[in-house]
C-alpha cells in the first residue's frame, strides 16, 4: 500500500512537471516560429534551448509518467485503457521530436536552417496530436 501511495505522489508530481514543460516549450516553439533570418545567433541559442526542452519533455512522459501509470494499475484503469490506445501517437511523436533534435541540435553538426520553419512546422503538428493525448490519459485519471 506505501508503495501506491508513494507512486501516487510521483505521478502527480510528474504530471504537474510535465505540463510546466508544456508551456515552457509552447512559449519556445512560438518564439522560434516568430524569430527573423536576421537574429541568426539568437535564433540558434533559442532553437538549442528548444531541442533540449523538446528532449526532456519526451522522456518525461515515456520514462515517468508512462511506468508510473503502470505502477499504479489499480488506481488507475481509465487512465491505462487511455494510456494504451493513445501511447502509439505520443511514441511517434517522441520520434518526431528526436528526428527533429538530431536535425537541430548543434551539438555534433554543423547545421542547415535553410529549411527550419517547415520541421517546425511539421514538428508543431505532431506536438499538437501528442498534447491531445497526454490531456486525454491525464484527465483520466
Amino acid at each position: 500500500m506505501n508503495e501506491t501511495v508513494n507512486a501516487e505522489r510521483l505521478l502527480e508530481h510528474a504530471v504537474a512537471e510535465l505540463l510546466e514543460e508544456r508551456k515552457q516549450l509552447l512559449a519556445l516553439f512560438c518564439e522560434l516560429a516568430g524569430v527573423e533570418p536576421a537574429a541568426e545567433s539568437a535564433g540558434m541559442q533559442q532553437l538549442q534551448r528548444f531541442c533540449q526542452l523538446l528532449i526532456d519533455y519526451a522522456s518525461l512522459w515515456q520514462f515517468e509518467i508512462h511506468d508510473l501509470l503502470l505502477r499504479t494499475q489499480d488506481n488507475h484503469a481509465a487512465a491505462r485503457a487511455m494510456l494504451e490506445k493513445y501511447q502509439p501517437l505520443i511514441l511517434q511523436a517522441s520520434d518526431a521530436a528526436l528526428e527533429f533534435n538530431d536535425r537541430y541540435d548543434a551539438s555534433d553538426h554543423l547545421l542547415d536552417l535553410s529549411e527550419v520553419e517547415a520541421h517546425l512546422s511539421r514538428l508543431g503538428e505532431v506536438l499538437a496530436t501528442r498534447f491531445d493525448a497526454e490531456d486525454r490519459i491525464i484527465s483520466a485519471l
